[in-house]
């Protein structure tokens, strides 16, 4: 029973397939990918629109119902039988597949192959079809160089003057030089003693008291008229040869408390006693000596001519190295300053107490 069941169901589905199945798929109308005739072959020429829309033989063997499903898949290879050969035109250069194939499409759909044409058309046609329809144009004139004449090139600009402002130099100070030559014969003799002993300590003691250089407080403390002097007299005794030094040379109240020997009381000291000559900047005194050892030939000289420079000696007997300023002073160290720099700088007028009182140390005050 169940063999004849087999052979009935085996019997159906043979009669299905090659009775159903296999004639519908025969009768597809679209193309199997085998068959390459449907494929819009781009390098062949174009057909003509009116021929393909009205064909010169019906298919006759096309049944009625796949007739219009037909017409719209017309070979391409057909059409390109039916189409005329294509005109050479004036364009030398071999279009490109891509532009064949769009001019296919556009003779297909009615566009104008001409205006598509120019808007992909190759670069090479564009290029032939501008050079055949624009005319010549001359290339523009190149303008001629300008030459300069030579008596132009040489001129000069004229140079610019840049003024550099002025250097203002510092105030000479008249009396450097003297401070400077005393300083030096002060420094000839640099350990000072006497017959009361070495005494060198005293002046570096009193100008480290009122916060001065030893220079300034020895040399500067004198006055500028006595240092003029003691200038002048001292290069006359350099040009005989002697060798003169100072054993002492400004003093204020200090300093003559530390002096030793015969000696004035404090203040009235003219190496610059605050009550005998108003202290700083003042003294027109000092202690001389001779370097090489004979005292006598230095004083000896001062005595013969010292008065031509303002120099005395007023205690020979009891202290003999002391020399001080004497009669016009004044007047002959104006005219030895007048000499030695050249120029006349009129009477020098007295100091004022308010300009003694800024020379002074704070000591001597």
């Amino acid at each position: 029973m169940s063999g004849v069941v087999m052979m009935t169901a085996a019997a159906l589905s043979g009669v299905v397939v090659f009775g159903v199945a296999l004639p519908l798929a025969l009768s597809s109308p679209f193309p199997t990918p085998r068959q390459g005739d449907w494929i819009i072959q781009a390098t062949l020429a174009q057909p003509d629109i009116a021929q393909v829309s009205q064909p010169a033989e019906p298919l006759a063997q096309t049944p009625p119902a796949q007739t219009s499903i037909a017409k719209s898949l017309v070979p391409m290879r057909s059409l390109a039988a039916l189409a005329p050969p294509p005109q050479p035109g004036p364009v030398t250069t071999r279009p490109s597949i891509r532009h064949a194939a769009f001019s296919a499409r556009w003779q297909l759909t009615g566009i104008p192959a001409s205006d598509a044409a120019k808007d992909d058309a190759p670069t090479g046609t564009i290029r032939l079809a501008l050079a055949d329809e624009t005319t010549s144009i001359a290339p523009a004139p190149k303008s001629a160089p300008i030459t300069v004449p030579a008596e132009a090139a040489r001129i000069k600009p004229p140079e610019r003057k840049v003024e550099a402002p002025p250097v203002k130099k510092p105030p000479v100070d008249p009396m450097a030089a003297v401070d400077d030559y005393l300083w030096q014969v002060y420094m000839r003799e640099p350990v000072k003693k006497d017959n009361s002993g070495d005494f060198t300590w005293k002046d570096p003691a009193a100008a480290k008291r009122v916060h001065m250089s030893l220079k300034d407080y020895v040399i500067r403390g004198m006055d500028p008229d006595f240092r003029e002097q003691l200038y002048h007299a001292g290069h006359a005794m350099d040009a005989v040869g002697l060798q003169w030094s100072m054993l002492s040379a400004f003093r204020d109240d200090y300093r003559q408390e530390l002096a030793a020997g015969f000696k004035a009381r404090p203040g009235n000291s003219l190496h610059g006693g605050s009550r005998a000559v108003g202290g700083y900047g003042h003294g027109r005194a000092l202690d001389i000596k001779n370097t090489e050892g004979d005292d006598e030939m230095v004083w000896h000289w001062i005595d013969a001519h010292g008065a031509k420079y303002g120099l005395r000696r007023p205690m020979p007997g009891y202290d003999p190295a002391h020399i001080q300023s004497g009669g016009e002073w004044h007047q002959v160290a104006q005219a030895l300053r007048e000499n030695r720099t050249h120029t006349a700088t009129g009477p020098r007028k007295p100091d004022t107490e308010a300009a003694v009182r800024t020379r002074r140390p704070h000591a001597a005050m």
